[in-house]
């Protein structure tokens, strides 16, 4: 005889159900007494297969089980010998992928954990910001000093090359906001949005209306008569661009 399954154990529906006897029903007192004892030992034996089933070795085999993410399983048993499996893992130092979550952590661990992202995220944020920082400003000094009356001639073209970004390693910012400030600080004719948004001033030559612009930018137009590679830049510019 096979092993009694969970399944085996169902009742679709009982074999003397009450209701179907006549409301005198034309039975001996014997087989009345049989009748009304039929439900109850049907029950009796669905109960104990049952139980056998569940007590059995594979019992567990029989018993269904809804997956997660961390464990693949139908069933108890297959359950357990997957929960049994990592544990082993575990055990023998090889933790398997996906088998610890932050669900299995201790909640002062996963604190410590969440901290440990945040600043991460918060260190990449700041390397960003880093690198988005511009050495703005830088040539302003030399413009004051290649333009001040005591500065001596023989630095005068090397100040103002260096004031308006040339010869430098590095790349040169914000050169059109630093002109204006040059002629703010003049009492001049302040340059348009346009100009001042120019990073350097090859940028700014190589734009038509701020080429144009120049003439007008009293100081700005000085600064590059000081320099004499700046000003053959300048010529070539505006030469190019019919001005």
């Amino acid at each position: 005889m096979s092993n009694p399954t969970i399944a085996s154990a169902a009742i679709s529906a009982l074999e003397h159900p009450i209701s179907a006897l006549d409301d005198r029903p034309a039975l001996a007192a014997d087989d009345l007494k049989a009748y009304f004892d039929a439900d109850p030992q049907q029950l009796c034996e669905a109960h104990n297969t049952l139980v056998s089933a569940l007590t059995a070795p594979e019992g567990a085999s029989g018993v269904g089980f809804l997956a997660s993410d961390t464990i693949s399983a139908n069933t108890v048993q297959d359950a357990l010998e997957n929960v049994h499996k990592q544990m082993t893992g575990l055990t023998l130092g090889s933790v398997p992928d996906g088998s610890i979550n932050s669900d299995k952590l201790d909640s002062s661990l996963k604190n410590q954990l969440n901290k440990i992202d945040t600043l991460e995220s918060a260190v990449t944020e700041l390397q960003q910001a880093v690198n988005s920082l511009h050495p703005s400003g830088a040539q302003y000094p030399l413009m004051v000093l290649a333009l001040s009356e005591n500065c001596p001639s023989t630095l005068t073209d090397e100040m103002a090359t260096a004031a308006l970004g040339a010869h430098f390693e590095s790349e040169v910012y914000d050169l059109g906001i630093q002109l204006a400030w040059l002629c703010r600080w003049k009492n001049s004719t302040l340059p348009s949005t346009t100009f001042r948004s120019k990073q350097t001033i090859d940028e700014i030559f190589a734009d038509v209306n701020t080429l144009s612009e120049i003439e007008q930018l009293t100081p700005v137009r000085s600064l590059i008569s000081l320099s004499a590679e700046i000003s053959r830049a300048y010529r070539t510019a505006m030469d190019e661009a019919g001005l």
